[in-house]
């Protein structure tokens, strides 16, 4: 007999009449109802520890349901989840359907006992199927169903859905029964998706924390590793299990102990939530590694401290790219440093050499003005050999001043090395000996004599400061032939003809680590204040940019030798120029003297007067122009001065030239390089003489480009050089 869900009949008993709950029920009947209650109360129980003992309740609740169908004789049960942002109930447990792929997800706003019992939150028993409107066609074997909300506290977590085959065949009892399980199932759903959302919460956790680059570890409160991630023990060189159990103040370098501690006590005081600081760690290997580490306390649920959290991160590469940002700072100061000391020196040379041209050219006048004879002649001589040592200084101060490649033209590379011989033996320390083993007739290069004459130079200086107690230094120069397979392990050029300067000192040497970074710019293994480790890496690019290549073999205690080779070009052809007579001669004529410097004007005028030329003097462009105005196709040559305040030279040679077509213009200035000789030929000039120059200089330039006489050519060739 079916439970109808009626409500039971009302007591007839007469008044005073003892209850008896038997009365007119057959005992068997009884018997029979006491062991149905028994059954589902033990069905209740199994299911209960079943859903308990889950952690995933979607891994037993389709086993609950296959259990509860064959107990209590349904055909068909489902639970639905309830997923509330896309507003829909999803079945994750079914036993005994058919088919129930069509009906998996439902809409909470569509038709159905299911969605109807998720709406009301209420129980939706349906007894018979064909008359109750609210019925979804699921299966055709479906006579009664029944639908009640999953609730937890106020949440909907999904509904519970049973169908019988018969009629009215869900009793009361059975639903009550149902409706425990619903209440059973609901928590362990919840539980089930709580555990989920841990777990993934746990995973992402352990993703990151393992995953993390930086160095993670958690610590009980005395500080004592339970957890490290793979980052740590990689940094610290430990495995997991070593460092387990071991205070992280165990692992801090002596040196840093004492303020990590000091943190941790204020940490586990409550003075603080965490601290940061940057100190050293010990590797197993006993290494010391600088590390920026955050401790942080963690509090339970309760509020009580519960454990630290650690976050470690290694700091060497960023020490090391600070410092290497502090160190190309420290460079790009030291060469802006250079930069300006190079644009003083030169301005200081150009200023020295304006002086220098005054000295140089008076004492040369007084030269021409003795007679051969005249006592005399010594001291002017030495005068003037004294001012040309200077000039040759003032010369190598220009060459340091200057930032453009190098001019290249073919040179004898002999005269620059006796040039540097000279002014070795001459400023050296007497215990130190120079040996030169260079043969007359070596091959020309392609240079410039100034940067390579420096570059030897500190070659020469840097093999003086090896040997402080003095001893032997050489240089020597050879042509060799370099084949493709026997160039040296240093060679960047190709086969060829090179020469080969060798310069070789008897000092200290270096260390192989030493040897590897010689070129390096600013690496020095000088005192502080003793260089600035530019020297060799300047030699370094000054051979480079002429096409050679340069290297070093060095030992401990044995000194060092520095091998340099620079290609072998042809030589050029005499110029008119160099085969012009050596002592000075007279001419004819008018020059204009243009230079802003008073004495220098001074000099050249009356150098030009003793050489019997008629001579007008400006001090600038201005008095320039207005003196060949007044003097139109009376002025045959032109002196003029590259550095003068007012107008540009170009610009005041080119208004010279437009007022004194036939006037040949010569250019000069302390800055005396091939480098201003084409600028001035490039606009126009008919020849550069560089400063400071002697009386017999200004004689055979002015000779060169003075108008011609009758039968003489026009045009004759500019002079390049004086």
């Amino acid at each position: 007999m079916h439970d109808s869900g009626m409500p039971p009949k009302p007591d007839l008993r007469p008044a005073g009449e003892p209850f008896s709950p038997a009365a007119g029920i057959p005992d068997q009947a009884i018997e029979a109802a006491m062991k149905a209650r028994s059954t589902q109360q033990a069905l209740l129980v199994e299911v209960n520890a079943a859903l308990a003992a889950a952690v995933d309740a979607e891994e037993v609740l389709s086993q609950i349901l296959a259990l509860l169908t064959d107990r209590i004789r349904l055909i068909n049960a489902a639970i639905y989840l309830l997923d509330v942002e896309r507003g829909e109930l999803r079945c994750i447990a079914q036993a005994g359907h058919l088919n129930l792929e069509p009906f998996r997800k439902l809409q909470m706003d569509g038709p159905g006992l299911v969605a109807w019992a998720a709406r009301s939150r209420e129980g939706a028993y349906a007894a018979d199927v064909s008359e109750d409107p609210r019925y979804l066609a699921v299966d055709p074997r479906a006579k009664a169903e029944y639908a009640v909300p999953l609730v937890v506290g106020s949440t909907l977590v999904g509904v519970l859905d049973i169908q019988s085959a018969h009629v009215d065949g869900i009793r009361a009892v059975t639903r009550k029964l149902i409706d425990q399980f619903a209440s059973q199932a609901a928590m362990a759903i919840e539980r089930s998706e709580l555990y989920k959302k841990l777990r993934a919460s746990e995973q992402r956790f352990r993703s990151v924390f393992e995953q993390s680059p930086l160095g993670v570890a958690l610590c009980d409160l005395e500080g004592r590793f339970f957890e490290t991630n793979t980052a740590l023990t990689q940094a610290l060189g430990y495995d997991a299990g070593e460092l387990r159990g071991r205070s992280y103040l165990d692992i801090t370098h002596p040196d840093d102990r004492p303020r990590s501690l000091e943190n941790s006590n204020s940490l586990r005081a409550g003075a603080a939530d965490h601290f940061t600081l940057d100190q050293r760690y010990v590797r197993k290997s006993g290494k010391a590694i600088w590390c920026n580490t955050m401790v942080s306390l963690v509090r339970d649920s309760a509020g009580k401290p519960a454990y630290l959290l650690l976050i470690i991160q290694d700091t060497a590469e960023q020490r090391q790219a600070e410092e290497e940002r502090a160190r190309l700072q420290e460079q790009l100061f030291q060469a802006q440093k250079m930069q300006a000391l190079g644009t003083l020196a030169g301005g200081v040379a150009h200023d020295f050499n304006n002086l220098l041209g005054v000295i140089l050219g008076y004492v040369s006048l007084v030269r021409t003005r003795l007679t051969p004879e005249d006592p005399m002649q010594e001291t002017v001589a030495r005068m003037e050999q004294s001012a040309n040592r200077a000039a040759e200084l003032t010369h190598q101060l220009l060459e340091f001043s200057r930032q453009e490649k190098p001019l290249l033209q073919p040179l004898e590379i002999g005269k620059v090395l006796s040039s540097v011989l000279t002014m070795v033996t001459q400023t050296f320390d007497r215990r130190i000996r120079v040996e030169a083993r260079v043969p007359p007739e070596l091959p020309w290069v392609a240079g410039d004599p100034g940067q390579l004459e420096l570059a030897i130079l500190n070659l020469c200086i840097n093999a003086r400061d090896a040997m402080r107690e003095g001893g032997p230094l050489s240089l020597e120069a050879s042509a060799v032939t370099l084949e493709p397979g026997l160039l040296p392990p240093d060679a960047q050029g190709p086969p060829g003809r090179y020469v080969r300067v060798v310069i070789r000192d008897s000092g200290a040497g270096m260390e192989p680590e030493v040897l590897q970074r010689v070129f390096e710019p600013f690496f020095t293994t000088k005192q502080a204040g003793k260089g600035s480790g530019l020297g060799l890496a300047m030699v370094y690019g000054i051979v480079s940019r002429h096409g050679g290549f340069i290297g070093v073999r060095s030992q401990p205690g044995r000194g060092s030798e520095f091998i340099l080779h620079l290609p072998v070009v042809s030589p050029p052809e005499q110029s008119a120029v160099e085969e012009a007579p050596l002592a000075a001669e007279h001419g004819t004529g008018t020059v204009l003297v243009v230079d802003d410097e008073p004495l220098m004007l001074s000099f050249a005028a009356d150098a030009a007067r003793e050489l019997g030329y008629e001579v007008l003097a400006a001090e600038d462009g201005a008095r320039a122009r207005a003196v060949a105005s007044s003097y139109t196709g009376r002025i045959d040559i032109i002196l003029l001065d590259m550095i003068m305040p007012g107008d540009g030279w170009a610009e005041t040679l080119h208004a010279l030239q437009a007022l004194s077509p036939q006037a040949r213009v010569i250019v000069t200035s302390g800055y005396s390089s091939v480098r201003e000789s084409r600028r001035a030929l490039a606009e126009g000039a008919a020849a550069f003489i560089g400063k400071p120059y002697t009386i017999d200089a200004l004689a055979r330039i002015l000779k060169v480009v003075r108008p011609a006489g009758p039968g003489r050519s026009v045009n004759p060739p500019p002079s390049r050089t004086a």
